[in-house]
Formats: structure tokens, C-alpha cells, sequence
């Protein structure tokens, strides 16, 4: 058995937690002009997804917090 243990981080995206980043991204993308099949976009979409998984999954503080970095 495995010691070590399992963190939150490490678990898969459920289609819930996708739709919440993506319409995140979409408002983000929209307000900051920002194309949504560009490399911004990308770079803005891990971000959001390293923010999700660091436990950050209510959508208007995800969406400040990656506000905030632009």
C-alpha cells in the first residue's frame, strides 16, 4: 500500500469544475479583449486550472485572481 498521500491537486477535473473555469475564461477573455484560441488564453486557462486545484473554486475569486495577474 501506498504511504503516500493524496492531494487535492493531484486529482482528475471533473466536467463540473471544467465548466466553471471555462466560464471564467470566457468572462476574463471578453473584459480583457483577449482572444480565446490564443497563447494569452492558454496561459490564462493553467493558470486558472493551478488556482482551481490550489482550492480556489468559486468563480468570482477565481476570476479577480486572474484579473489581478494580468
Amino acid at each position: 500500500m501506498l504511504d503516500t498521500p493524496i492531494h487535492p491537486r493531484d486529482l482528475p477535473l471533473f466536467s463540473d469544475d471544467l465548466d466553471v473555469i471555462s466560464n471564467v475564461l470566457d468572462e476574463v477573455c471578453a473584459v480583457r479583449g483577449v482572444g480565446r484560441r490564443t497563447q494569452e488564453a492558454e496561459r490564462l486557462a493553467a493558470l486558472m486550472i493551478q488556482l482551481y486545484r490550489q482550492g480556489v473554486r468559486d468563480g468570482a475569486k477565481l476570476a479577480a485572481l486572474t484579473k489581478a495577474y494580468l
